[in-house]
């Protein structure tokens, strides 16, 4: 599940996340677009997270349907 404009929910819609993800074991990715509140970096601390901060890592995370993450110059022609 992914969502946009983290950084506008409030500290309650947070908490439901990490429960959803606790308890059904989904993969909750946010993009926040803003320096992390103390209250969040503390909700954060009891939950495994990474944190991204640029646009190759989130690539390196979760590379393009079909591709092994590999670049096209390091790929070969069938």
């Amino acid at each position: 599940m992914t969502v946009l404009r983290a950084h506008r929910i409030g500290l309650g819609i947070w908490a439901d996340l990490m429960a959803l993800h606790h308890s059904t074991g989904t993969d909750v990715t946010v993009v926040h677009h803003a320096e992390l509140p103390v209250d969040l970096a503390h909700l954060l601390r009891h939950c495994d997270h990474r944190i991204l901060t640029t646009y190759a890592a989130v690539r390196a995370l979760h590379p393009p349907a079909g591709t092994s993450g590999e670049s096209r110059a390091g790929r070969r022609h069938r």
